[in-house]
């Protein structure tokens, strides 16, 4: 009896054991390297293969090729009401103007994009709103903008 009672234990640790490595995970997936969260940019981040609609960019080095870098931000209070797009738009234009730049000589490439939080994002707590420096011609940019 005991010899059964012994084989029920084995096989009901090897079922634990296989049910635990053959799980399906079912939480949000890992970031890969180097790929970052919008909500988590940072001023001075630069982007390779830049896609200002994306949840997540991948980050990388200024001095390695990059299409884009977040030059600024502003955030409104958490207490703010939802201003509305224009307004959003005026602001974001406005902090991109007054953005101190060590742009390269020949800028025809280079625009400058901004990136407004909607009005469910405003909601769901996003008060942030950045100025890029893209590149239309790809990664193409191999230093910082912004000024030493």
């Amino acid at each position: 009896m005991t010899t059964v009672g012994g084989a029920v234990v084995v096989l009901l640790v090897l079922w634990a054991l296989v049910a635990t490595l053959t799980a399906k995970h079912t939480g949000p997936e890992p970031l890969s390297e180097g790929v970052t969260s919008a909500s988590k940019y940072a001023v001075g981040d630069c982007f390779a293969d830049f896609d200002a609609s994306a949840d997540t960019n991948r980050t990388v080095s200024c001095t390695e090729a990059h299409s884009a870098q977040l030059v600024a931000t502003a955030t409104y209070a958490a207490t703010d009401a939802y201003p509305g797009k224009e307004s959003l738009d005026t602001r974001a234009a406005e902090l991109c103007r007054q953005t101190k730049l060590d742009l390269p000589q020949d800028t025809s490439k280079l625009k400058q994009r901004t990136v407004v939080p909607t009005q469910g994002g405003w909601s769901g707590g996003d008060r942030r709103v950045d100025c890029f420096v893209e590149s239309s011609n790809g990664n193409s940019l191999s230093q910082s903008l912004l000024p030493s």
